[in-house]
Formats: C-alpha cells, sequence, structure tokens
C-alpha cells in the first residue's frame, strides 16, 4: 500500500479529492442538531377518574395498573401519584440500549390493556407517553388582551396552515387553547317549582339530539335510505327543547324556561400567556434527519409574510424559541474553535519542521475530517457540539500520526537515500510503531461508545468519531503522506539543505530545544542527572505528590453536568394547594407586571394549570396542577436571582424556584430524604420532624415535601336502604352531584362549518350556587319508583372534611420525599452528606424505612458507568504494550505514568475553578492512550539504544535527550490544539479540555523522568538476576 500510493500519485490525489467531495457534501446535508438525541428511559401512565379523591384514585386507579407493571423487569423506579380527578404513573428503566426502551414501552402498554378491566366505569382511558425526548424546535406566541381567545384561535391556525406547508416540518400545534360550549346553567329553584329533576333534564337533551340511521326502503327495486334525525342546528333549538309538561296547566315546559343557555369558554384547565397578555402558542416540530438550519430559514419566511398578510392589528407575534438560532450559535462556536486549532497546530509544526513538511503534515486533516464527516452522514450521526468537539479533541492526535512519518522520511534524506526509498522504507520503518500508538489512543477511547445512560448517551458520538479519525489518520499516514512527501520533499526540486535547516535552526534558537544548549534541555539533563542516581527517592516524591493532590479532591465541588449556557431560564410559581386555575392566573398577572419593569428580559411566556411547552430534550413540564404555572423567561441568566427576589419580594402568597436548563434529565430536588411507610399521618409526622432537622444544615434552603398540605372537601355519604326505597342507585346520585359540581357533557351541537370542532353541550348548576356547601341541600332527584323529586340531603349525608390534595407512591408503597434546594457555593454532595449525619440517629417505627436521594444517585449511576469502560481501556492498552515490546513488565512501566496525569488534571481544574464532573473524567480516561504513546516513544528508543550502549546511565541519558524534543513537540501541539476549546468551550467542554491540557503538560514532563528512573530500577533488578537483555 505505501509503495503502490507513492507510485500511483495521480490515483491517490483522485480518491483524496474523492473523499473531500463526499465529505463536503455529507457536511452540508446532514442533519444539524444543537446536543445529539437520546430516548429517554421515562414513561408515564395518565388516567383521568372525574371527581375522584386522592385516595380513590390511589386505591381504584393506581393499585391495579402498578400491579400489572411492577411485573415488568428492569425497572429502576417505579412513582405514582394520586390527585384529585387523576393519578400519574412514571416509570424509569434501568441503563440499556433504545431499542430495548422500545421492547419495554410495548410491554407497558401491553400491562396497561391488562389492567383496563380493573379501573372504574368512570375512569378514562390510560394515556401512556413515552417521547420524552421529542421536543419543539419553534415556539411562536400570538397575543392581545384586545381580542377573544376565538380569534386568536383563527389567526393560530391560519398560520399553522401556512407552516404545515413547510418541507420538512413535522409537526405544527396549538397550546393553550380555551375552547367554546354551550352551557346550560340549570336554576334549581326554578327546576323544584316545576317538580324535574337536573337529571330528567339532561336526559330529555340527550335524547332530543340525535341522528340515526333507520334502513332502507326498497321502493320500485330502488333502496332509500331512512334517517331519523332531530339533531340540534343552533343553540335556538336547544333553548326551546321542551322538557316535561305541566301537571297543572298541561303547557309545554321549555328548556329556556328552567336555565339559561349561553355559548361560553369551558372551565380553565389550562391558559397560555405572553408578556401579560392571554395567548395561544403555536409550535413547530422538525422532521428527524434533516438540516434544521436550512427549514428555519424556510420558516422565517412563511412568518414574514403572515405578520405582513394574517396577523391582526394590535395582535403580537413573538417568538419564544428558536432551536435553530441555538444550534447555529453552538456549531459556529465549535467551528471556529476548529479552524482556530488548526492554524495553531499548523504554525506549531511550520516553526518545528518547516514549510514544506508542514504542508506534508497539514494536507491529511482535511481528508480526515472528510472521512469522518462522510461516516457521520452513513451512520445518521448529527452534526453537533459533542461530533464537532471530537474533531477538536482528535487534531492533535492526527497530525502526530503525520509528523513521526514525514520525520523519518527526513532522516532517509539526510542519510542520503533517494527521494523513493525515502518516501516507502522510510514510512515502512514506522508502519507498526504508528499502527501501535493508534490503537493504545483508540483503545482509551473506543470503550468510552459501552456507557449507559443519559450521560452516556450524550457522549457516545465522541469516541467512535475520534477512533474513525485515528484510523483515518493512520490509513493517510501510510498513503498520502508519503505521497505528498515525494512531491514536496524531493532533493532534485528543493534546495533542501539551506532551506529546511534554516527553519530548524530557527525553532531551536525560539524554544531552545538543540541538543544539549538549550535551557530547557540543559535544566532537563541536570534533573534526569540527579533522578538516575535517586530513582526510588524520585518515584516516591512522584506517589507523594499524587497522595497530596488527592487531597484536593473533597475540597471541589462535584456536578454531573454544568447547567445548558444560554440567556433563558425557567421559574415555577407554586400557590397552596387547592388553590383554582383563576387565583393562580390573578397571581401570575401579578408577577407579569414584575418582570415587565426588569430590564434583563427580552420576553417572557408561562401556562398556568400545567407545565410549559416542550422545548428542550432534557426539560421535563410540570404536572397538570391548578395551583402551578411555569414561565419560559428570555433573558440575562445572571440576572435570575434577582428577578426571583423581586418576585418575592412584591408578591405575596407565592413560592418561586429558578430552573436551568440541564443536559442530563433534572432530578425535583438536588437533596432527598424518602421515607415509606402505610399511614399517611404518620409519614407527615415525620416528614416535618426531618424538614426541621434539615434548617440545621448548612447549604439548605426551601426545604419542602411532595405531599403538600390538606384542603377541604365535602363527602357525600349515600345511605344505600333509603336510596333503594326510593328506587335510586347509587350511579344516580354520583351522575347528578357531578352534573351539579362540574357540569356533565350530555351530547354536542355541530357547526356549520365543517372544518369546525362539534361544540360539546355541557349541564351544570348556575354557577354562583357552586360557591356555597348549600348548593347540595337543595339538590334533588327523580324516584324511578314514584317519580316523586327526593332531595339528595334525604338519601345522603353530607360532611365538610380534610383531604388529602396529593399521595405519592414509590415502589407500590406511599414514600414522602423531603426535597432541599442547595444554596450557592455550597458542593452538594457535601450538604447530603452533611444532612445524613444529621438523621443517623433519627428513629424510624417499625414498618418505616429511609433512604437518601437527589443528585447524588444521577451522578453517582453516570460516574459508575465509566468504571467498566476505564478498565477495559487499561487492559486493552497493557495487551497492546505487551505485543509491542514482548515483555510483561515493561509495559508496567509505561502504565505507571497514566496516574502521573491525575496530578496535572486536579490542579488544571482546581486553578480553572472548574468542578470534577462527567466531562472532565472523560478527559481523563481518554488522556490515557496519549500519555501511553510517550512512554512507548522514549522506552522504544530507551532500549534501542542499549543494545549498543554498554553503559545503561550514559545510554538512557542519551535516549531521553534525543526523545525529548519530539515528546515536547508532540505535548506542544496537543495542548495548542485544544486551547480554544479550553478558553470558549463553555462550562460542559472547557473542563474536559482542562483536564486533557494540564494533565499532557505534567504527565509528558514527569514521564521524562519517571520512565528513566523505573526503567534503571528494574535494570537492577535483572541484572541482579542475570536476566537482563534488551531486544
Amino acid at each position: 500500500m505505501i509503495k503502490w500510493s507513492v507510485t500511483h500519485k495521480r490515483i491517490t490525489a483522485l480518491f483524496c479529492m474523492i473523499i473531500m467531495a463526499v465529505g463536503a457534501f455529507s457536511y452540508y446535508s446532514s442533519e444539524r442538531q444543537e446536543n445529539p438525541s437520546i430516548e429517554s428511559p421515562i414513561c408515564s401512565v395518565t388516567c383521568v377518574y372525574p371527581g375522584a379523591s386522592p385516595e380513590d384514585v390511589e386505591k381504584q386507579v393506581l393499585k391495579p395498573l402498578e400491579d400489572e407493571v411492577n411485573t415488568i423487569s428492569d425497572i429502576k423506579t417505579l412513582e405514582s401519584y394520586a390527585m384529585n380527578s387523576v393519578g400519574i404513573i412514571k416509570i424509569t428503566l434501568e441503563d440499556m440500549s433504545d431499542d430495548d426502551i422500545e421492547k419495554k414501552w410495548t410491554e407497558v402498554k401491553d400491562k396497561v390493556d391488562n389492567a383496563k378491566g380493573e379501573l372504574p366505569e368512570s375512569a378514562y382511558e390510560p394515556e401512556i407517553e413515552t417521547d420524552f425526548t421529542s421536543s419543539y424546535g419553534l415556539i411562536l406566541g400570538l397575543s392581545s388582551d384586545e381580542y377573544s381567545y376565538e380569534d386568536i384561535k383563527t389567526a393560530a391556525d391560519s398560520l399553522k396552515s401556512s407552516l404545515e406547508k413547510v418541507e420538512g416540518v413535522k409537526e405544527v400545534a396549538i397550546e393553550g387553547n380555551i375552547s367554546q360550549q354551550v352551557e346550560i346553567d340549570l336554576d334549581m329553584t326554578k327546576l323544584q317549582s316545576y317538580g324535574i329533576s337536573p337529571q330528567t333534564a339532561a336526559t330529555v337533551l340527550k335524547a332530543r339530539n340525535i341522528n340515526i340511521p333507520g334502513g332502507n326502503l326498497e321502493l320500485e327495486k330502488i333502496q332509500i335510505p331512512v334517517q331519523i334525525t332531530g339533531e340540534y342546528n343552533d343553540i335556538s333549538e336547544i333553548e326551546n327543547t321542551i322538557i316535561s309538561v305541566s301537571k297543572e296547566t298541561g303547557t309545554p315546559v321549555y328548556l329556556k324556561d328552567l336555565a339559561e343557555i349561553n355559548l361560553t369558554y369551558e372551565d380553565k384547565e389550562e391558559t397560555a400567556y405572553v408578556n401579560g397578555e392571554k395567548a395561544l402558542f403555536v409550535c413547530v416540530k422538525y422532521m428527524d434527519g434533516l438540516n434544521i438550519l436550512k427549514i428555519e430559514k424556510k420558516l422565517q419566511k412563511v412568518i414574514s409574510d403572515f405578520k405582513v398578510n394574517g396577523l391582526y392589528a394590535d395582535m403580537n407575534m413573538t417568538e419564544l424559541y428558536n432551536q435553530a438560532q441555538f444550534v447555529n450559535e453552538s456549531i459556529s462556536l465549535f467551528n471556529e474553535n476548529l479552524i482556530s486549532a488548526i492554524i495553531l497546530v499548523l504554525i506549531v509544526v511550520f516553526i518545528s519542521m518547516g514549510i514544506r513538511s508542514a504542508l506534508i503534515v497539514a494536507f491529511p486533516i482535511p481528508i480526515v475530517i472528510c472521512i469522518v464527516f462522510t461516516y457521520m452522514k452513513a451512520t445518521e450521526i448529527p452534526i453537533h457540539q459533542v461530533s464537532i468537539a471530537a474533531l477538536i479533541i482528535c487534531l492533535s492526535l492526527l497530525v502526530a500520526n503525520g509528523i513521526v512519518s514525514n520525520d523519518n522520511m527526513n532522516v532517509y534524506l539526510d542519510r542520503g537515500e533517494n527521494i523513493m526509498t525515502a518516501c516507502t522504507k522510510g514510512i515502512k520503518e514506522v508502519n507498526i510503531p504508528i499502527l501501535t500508538s493508534t490503537l493504545t489512543t483508540v483503545a482509551s477511547f473506543l470503550p468510552l461508545a459501552m456507557m449507559q445512560g443519559s450521560a452516556g448517551k450524550f457522549v457516545n458520538s465522541l469516541p467512535i468519531l475520534v477512533t474513525v479519525a485515528l484510523l483515518g489518520s493512520y490509513i493517510t499516514s501510510i498513503t498520502v503522506v508519503p505521497a505528498m512527501g515525494y512531491i514536496f520533499l524531493d532533493p532534485k526540486k528543493i534546495k533542501r539543505n539551506e532551506k529546511m535547516k534554516a527553519q530548524k535552526e530557527k525553532f531551536k534558537k525560539l524554544f531552545r530545544l538543540d541538543k544539549g544548549k538549550g535551557a530547557f534541555s540543559n535544566f532537563y539533563m541536570k534533573v534526569l542527572d540527579i533522578s538516575l542516581r535517586n530513582p526510588r527517592k524520585v518515584l516516591a516524591l512522584f506517589l507523594a505528590m499524587l497522595i497530596a493532590t488527592s487531597t484536593i479532591v473533597p475540597t471541589m465541588l462535584i456536578q454531573l453536568f454544568p447547567p445548558v449556557e444560554r440567556e433563558q431560564y425557567v421559574l415555577n410559581v407554586t400557590l397552596q394547594d387547592g388553590a383554582t386555575v383563576e387565583k393562580t392566573e390573578d397571581a401570575c398577572l401579578k408577577v407579569s407586571e414584575v418582570l415587565k419593569n426588569e430590564s434583563s428580559i427580552d420576553n417572557f411566556s408561562y401556562k398556568v394549570g400545567n407545565g410549559y411547552t416542550k422545548y428542550y430534550v432534557s426539560f421535563m413540564p410540570n404536572n397538570i396542577a391548578t395551583n402551578k404555572a411555569q414561565f419560559l423567561i428570555n433573558g440575562t441568566r445572571s440576572e435570575a436571582e434577582n428577578v426571583e427576589r423581586d418576585i418575592i419580594n412584591n408578591v405575596p402568597g407565592i413560592s418561586t424556584q429558578i430552573k436551568y436548563l440541564e443536559i442530563n434529565l433534572p432530578t425535583d430536588y438536588p437533596v432527598q430524604v424518602r421515607i415509606t411507610g402505610t399511614d399517611i399521618n404518620e409519614l407527615r409526622r415525620m416528614a416535618e420532624e426531618i424538614q426541621e432537622i434539615g434548617y440545621t444544615v448548612e447549604g439548605t434552603k426551601n426545604i419542602e415535601n411532595n405531599f403538600g398540605y390538606d384542603s377541604y372537601k365535602l363527602d357525600v355519604d349515600i345511605n344505600e336502604e333509603k336510596a333503594s326505597m326510593v328506587g335510586l342507585s347509587a350511579y344516580d346520585i354520583a351522575s347528578t352531584v357531578r352534573m351539579a359540581v362540574n357540569g356533565v357533557e350530555i351530547s354536542e351541537l355541530k357547526q356549520k362549518d365543517i372544518n369546525k370542532d362539534s361544540l360539546p353541550i355541557v349541564a351544570k348548576v348556575s354557577s354562583d350556587k357552586k360557591t356555597s356547601a348549600d348548593m347540595l341541600d337543595t339538590l334533588f332527584l327523580t324516584s324511578q319508583i314514584t317519580g316523586d323529586n327526593i332531595p339528595l340531603s334525604q338519601v345522603a349525608d353530607i360532611d365538610t372534611e380534610t383531604s388529602l390534595n396529593k399521595i405519592v407512591r414509590r415502589g407500590g408503597e406511599r414514600t414522602i420525599t423531603i426535597g432541599s434546594f442547595v444554596k450557592d457555593g455550597y458542593n452538594t454532595r457535601n450538604v447530603m452528606k452533611a444532612y445524613e449525619e444529621a438523621l443517623k440517629d433519627y428513629k424510624l417505627p417499625d414498618g418505616y424505612t429511609m433512604e437518601f436521594g437527589g443528585e447524588n444517585e444521577t451522578s453517582n449511576d453516570a460516574f459508575s458507568s465509566m468504571k467498566l469502560p476505564a478498565v477495559i481501556a487499561v487492559v486493552l492498552i497493557y495487551i497492546i504494550l505487551v505485543f509491542q515490546f514482548g515483555d510483561l513488565r515493561e509495559p508496567l512501566i509505561i502504565m505507571a505514568t497514566i496516574p502521573l496525569s491525575f496530578i496535572g488534571i486536579i490542579i488544571g481544574l482546581k486553578v480553572m475553578g472548574y468542578p470534577i464532573g462527567f466531562m472532565a473524567l472523560l478527559g481523563a480516561i481518554s488522556l490515557m492512550g496519549v500519555v501511553v504513546n510517550n512512554g512507548i516513544v522514549l522506552l522504544d528508543y530507551m532500549k534501542l539504544v542499549l543494545k549498543d550502549e554498554k553503559d545503561v546511565i550514559k545510554g538512557i541519558k542519551f535516549a531521553c535527550e534525543t526523545r525529548l524534543r519530539p515528546i515536547m513537540v508532540g505535548m506542544i501541539t496537543t495542548v495548542i490544539s485544544l486551547i480554544p476549546l479550553m478558553i470558549s468551550g463553555g462550562a460542559l467542554w472547557a473542563p474536559m479540555a482542562t483536564s486533557i491540557v494540564f494533565g499532557m503538560i505534567l504527565s509528558s514532563v514527569l514521564t521524562m523522568t519517571a520512565i528513566p528512573c523505573a526503567f534503571i530500577i528494574l535494570h537492577n533488578r535483572r541484572l541482579k538476576k542475570g536476566k537482563f537483555r534488551f531486544s
């Protein structure tokens, strides 16, 4: 292959052009994302049970569903929430592949189907949600207080229709809409005067509004369909429906005599606002596998046209979220870092090796990058910050192979060999060492692809792409580099000695690294001389440095992933349990007034009664709750806490919480204490005590429990004996009470416009009477035996009782969670340890258990997933070294240098102020292969020199002095290539770059001393045993 590539230079050049053309096409046509897509291991099952208390939901809905779902294997946690009228089950799976996750969700659907027969008849069909990672890429807000919801909906529908036509758009949804309905407000006084019960009126209305096929009549062998219709066409027909006939006068009793019939809006369950104005959200979801930057450009054109031709006067359109903007900024930043890194590396190579050698080393870089882009396109890996970071990380590694190949060609030319020999035998000589160093680096990266969990899947493409780049670098170093060398290094075409030696002299003078004359070289040789006379003391010193550095670790912040860096944050607003949507809206309008006066905020939007629209892969919206609202604020993130402080000072009666976007799935509370047991009152008692203890722990704030507080309820206790005597069933009574309290949809009114949905017809008791508990005392039902109207109070006792607002279960048992947030500047792990210490003497009643959770659980799982890849990487590197050196002990000398890099990593993170996190540890693991390569270069040459040199000390010094320059140049190129990422890579990538940079610097310097010392100790031992040999 080597000789062929040189003798067929034109064909080699053709292949290079084809690769670059395909790579360029792959780059421009590949999907763009801000972050990798991750299959969520979370699924939810929601079942609505209208009018049911949390206790009833727990017993009749959650328990049957849990019993079925719990039979599925590999469930990590099963959490259930019983609230008024709704039950929610949240299923989290153990770490597994995306394909296995899909299979588990199929099992969940089957188990839920099995449980349906055990659910109450009036419970709705359970809804299963498995897509927790899919999010909307563009969210627009149409807002105005001058228009009705129907007007805003008309404009939103028009915009939706236009956006759906854009190629690449998967879905357009409208959120926050409040639909119209026909509301029948029954007047209990009038019903009683006519002797008509609410249930009778509802039954008549339902029976009147029909459209039923009557079959076919055959007339003269022609079939004529018969249609029986009594459908309502408008509200006036509903008003004039005859409900009964007066027994006294015989005149008909019309519905309008008993109730007010109006076209109104349905009861608010979820409302949306933009900048304090009522609004609807128009949400766009992109198709997978496409370049969203191109799609977004088309969408912006549609939006611009709509602003001119479709948007009503005094109606505002606000861009609330635009994923394409963040994707473009993220990729552009990384592209700039990549280009900066390439330029810096080329400068180093140019200074050290000259212009022609720099060109030879540099030319394979775009080829390898194009190979990577082609692989990404073929395997459907999108272009995102992880894939671009992979290219930056491996940049110096790509150059290293080219430097070795180019350098050996120059060695052959300096000996006077002809250009063909230099470009063939010179490359062949270093082929195996290059392959070995490539494989050791691959061995340190590739096992990282085995990591499971959301953190592992997030970085999954990084080790794969680095591996592809390294293999591509190896191929180009034995094909493209010799072909380029044949063209650029031919002594017949250039005045080789004059120009190249001049360049080398410049480099030597600049860095003063020429043998024995540079200050650094002189200093190093003096240190090496002392070290070789005291090898055990030197190694003991390095061990002491490692131990001393490890004492710094407990003082450092541990953080799995940093918050996503963008000028945007979420504000959660919570009122007391049981607060209505209307009350929550009023409080949020006051919050809006505060936000309008904040200069740091560009715009804000929020939803009341439900979580905000899913707009980011790891963002978890709040569950349905009438007392909660969730704001998305586009503004300066550093001012978020000041904004929250202003809200708390100006809006009483609410609690607030600022949340920043996270890369991993967020936890409810950073610090958690969970108590499991049976009795709710006992659980609450302990929760209150543990909360009080929590306030004594330094660093905790806003401690709360997830059961909340009790509210009042009216308990209707049916006397079955009395009810049976007058012909009333429990169902008759329950349905009548529900209609009186919440209203019941009894039929629907079809609209003339067939494109519009039918309007529900809802019967209820007049709303002004629903505010009083006395309403139920005036309610009556019609006896199925006598036809008389029977007061509800005659067949049921009505009492006021306290009621739970929520019951939370975990693993099938009642579990209350005491959660705490952490003050700024405090280490979450240390706060959790302090909380555990404060509770070590707390005594639990028999049958109750306590466990701790929060961010520690998530981070421990992620860090644990790195253990196996790290072990595999070490084993693979050792095996490769054994093959390289043909010895079991000598590779241990090189392996022992790996911990030396940890000294630099810890110091670097501490100095730069970064926490110990997933990305920093990822950098530490990936650094192992690079550190080992330096050891290979040094140890291999030491053994080569000692074949001829009888004075071991002299031979070691000569080898170290000779290899000082290439090792230092390799270190400099690695460090230089990562400086842009370390400076401007943000909180996510800077810690990883810092780990590699500082670890590389210190390990390279220490390796030049540690390996000679370890080698001389091994030599002396073998010499005593008579087993020493050099091979």
